[in-house]
């Protein structure tokens, strides 16, 4: 196995790690692997049914708290076009929280080109909803700029009331309009998820977020391709990776973005080790994935204490105003 760190180190510095507590990284299968409370910030579910099944793979992954996101049909249907169904899941979503409470937070959706689309923003979270979902950064279904003036309402009502957004943006595509948002709301809790899709272009994730402190990302890459895609750009290069996440690591939050349907390949064990690959490639120096036969990748091997913000502590201090209405 390539080792990118010394086997041994010496006899000062291990005195050092016994008395300061120095931050070495993880290592698979060892009794800290058990310690983290992992909290991830994205993921769908189709209904209620599924609950079962993704509570089990959180249960074999450490994840004791999950975001799930309003999501159209399309979401779940691969390939699937258009943006309905919306409402349906939103209250699915919301209905799930409510009677999971100790394990999952709704994000509902909403159409930008609903005129109602604050009302139905207030009425969820009346019910119960603690976040907002919007998609309109996503070539599918981006109808109308980001920064539209109809939009502005209900960016300037999650600001004042503190309603945390994850935003899906690529910002190969929408970088403008997206700054635009940034800079009118600069108290505005953004996620953009999947590194804004940023990976190829790293210098462009770097620069929105050094220029906009308000602005997270979450670890998650999204279907399978987009998945082992990832998986792979990583392993080419996880020195520069582990730069980049490391130089970002109070602003990163885990996520996994499996989505969870009624769909037969995806059962609890498929569930549990594509959860798996998502903790693999941030805490182990190689790994496999069963989507990748005959592979071994390279991880970024972080720092335990770098994996203790991505996995809890980031988040519990991005959500805190949010957590505490309830809990």
């Amino acid at each position: 196995m390539k080792t990118r760190y010394p086997l041994l180190i010496s006899q000062s510095l291990l005195i050092a790690v016994i008395l300061f507590g120095a931050s070495l990284p993880l290592e698979a299968g060892s009794k800290k692997d058990q310690e983290f409370q992992i909290m991830n910030a994205h993921e769908h579910i189709q209904s209620i049914q599924e609950v079962p099944k993704f509570l089990e793979a959180m249960k074999q992954n450490g994840i004791v708290k999950t975001v799930i996101l309003g999501s159209s049909n399309a979401t779940f249907i691969l390939g699937g076009k258009g943006f309905s169904g919306w409402e349906e899941n939103n209250l699915e979503i919301i209905r799930i929280a409510n009677e999971y409470p100790d394990q999952f937070l709704a994000f509902p959706t909403l159409d930008p080109k609903d005129p109602e689309k604050l009302q139905k923003l207030q009425s969820y979270l009346q019910k119960g909803a603690r976040g907002l979902k919007l998609y309109s950064g996503n070539k599918l279904f981006h109808d109308q700029p980001l920064d539209a003036p109809s939009m502005l309402a209900v960016y300037a009502y999650c600001e004042k009331q503190k309603v945390p957004i994850m935003f899906h943006v690529n910002a190969g595509y929408f970088q403008h309009e997206f700054e635009n948002v940034l800079k009118q709301f600069p108290a505005l809790k953004v996620i953009c998820p999947h590194f804004c899709l940023s990976t190829i272009k790293s210098e462009r994730f770097e620069y929105l977020m050094d220029t906009y402190p308000q602005l997270y990302t979450d670890t998650s890459f999204g279907y399978m391709d987009f998945l082992t895609a990832g998986l792979r750009r990583f392993s080419k290069n996880p020195e520069k990776f582990r730069a980049l996440v490391t130089k970002y690591q109070d602003r990163i939050l885990f996520g996994t973005d499996m989505v969870v349907t009624s769909s037969e390949g995806k059962t609890a064990d498929w569930l549990t080790q594509v959860a798996r690959a998502y903790r693999d490639v941030l805490e182990k120096e190689q790994y496999t994935f069963f989507a990748l036969p005959g592979e071994t990748l390279n991880g970024l091997y972080l720092d335990r204490k770098v994996l203790q913000k991505i996995y809890h502590d980031n988040f519990v201090l991005f959500f805190e105003n949010t957590l505490q209405t309830k809990e």
